[in-house]
């Protein structure tokens, strides 16, 4: 909770950089963070890939993305807004892991957290709410949030502008993997249920939702956009309330919810770095292939309207 205290307040700045929350982490712990700033028209952000070393060269990679349009909608709103959780949360995560291996407790597996810092971002119009607008398109965001060294992907989300999850809290999602969703593992269910200590929430999926942005059809949010960027499964995060929130509204950050998924993606991140959690079953996936063949296809735009590539 300390950490996830630090990093609201740290990110709450309209000059806050991705420069101060790199310098941040580098004064808890050793890591390696790498800030990379695009900016185009009045379009900016500031991209952080960061890598918390583990014992193991050769153990699995979790990837934890912070998944955001912005932190901030300024000038419109200032402050937070509920958008926001995505950044704190795997920031929260990237600052625990350095504070506990800086204590003797370093993970099995090195973890690669990214996510970006944008404090002036612009809204969009959504049913039932307004939701955030990415900065730059949401293939040129995935090429910066994927790295290709992540095994297994948590991509931790704000979920509440939606009636899916009348649930306040934090919900998972189906494991999505080329195209295809997967059932959620009965180890992660259990790990929500313990770090929460309550009954474990899903946000159901469908098929659009794991297709890209740039399809234009309609999506519960971005939530599950890693998964056209990588054949790793990807899990999405999602912080939920039982009312639907704007993206874009401020005062709706809950420090205790995003504390479980911040505790959550560390319990995940020790599993899955000691090979004792698995995010798809091996033997059911190569029946899948087998039977049905590839939906990788569903990771591109596909087909335009009038049958061209």
């Amino acid at each position: 909770m300390k950490h996830i205290s630090d990093i609201i307040e740290l990110l709450s700045s309209a000059h806050v950089t991705g420069e101060a929350v790199a310098q941040y982490l580098r004064d808890i712990g050793d890591c390696h963070v790498k800030v990379t700033r695009l900016e185009r028209g009045e379009a900016a952000t500031d991209f952080l890939s960061i890598e918390v070393p583990g014992l193991d060269p050769t153990a699995p990679r979790l990837g934890i993305v912070g998944r955001l349009g912005g932190i901030g909608a300024r000038p419109t709103m200032l402050g937070l807004v509920s958008d926001s959780d995505g950044a704190i949360v795997a920031l929260g995560a990237a600052a625990k892991l350095l504070d506990m291996a800086r204590r003797g407790d370093t993970l099995p597996g090195s973890v690669h957290i990214h996510t970006h810092i944008c404090p002036r971002a612009s809204t969009r119009p959504h049913h039932p709410v307004p939701m955030m607008r990415s900065p730059f398109p949401m293939q040129e965001m995935m090429s910066h949030e994927v790295d290709p060294r992540m095994d297994a992907i948590l991509s931790v989300d704000t979920t509440r502008g939606n009636r899916l999850v009348n649930h306040r809290g934090v919900a998972l999602t189906p494991v999505a993997k080329q195209g295809w969703l997967l059932p959620i593992p009965e180890m992660l269910l259990d790990v929500m249920s313990w770090v929460s200590g309550e009954l474990p929430v899903t946000l159901p999926l469908t098929t659009q939702d794991i297709t890209p942005y740039e399809n234009g059809l309609p999506h519960v949010n971005s939530i599950m956009q890693p998964a056209i960027a990588t054949d790793a499964p990807v899990v999405g995060v999602a912080l939920t309330a039982q009312s639907t929130v704007p993206g874009c509204a401020t005062g709706v950050t809950n420090a205790w919810d995003a504390d479980v998924a911040m505790r959550f993606c560390i319990e995940v991140a020790k599993l899955f770095g000691q090979r004792t959690l698995h995010f798809v079953n091996e033997e059911h996936w190569a029946e899948l292939q087998a039977r049905y063949g590839s939906l990788a296809h569903l990771q591109t735009v596909g087909n335009s309207r009038a049958g061209q590539a």
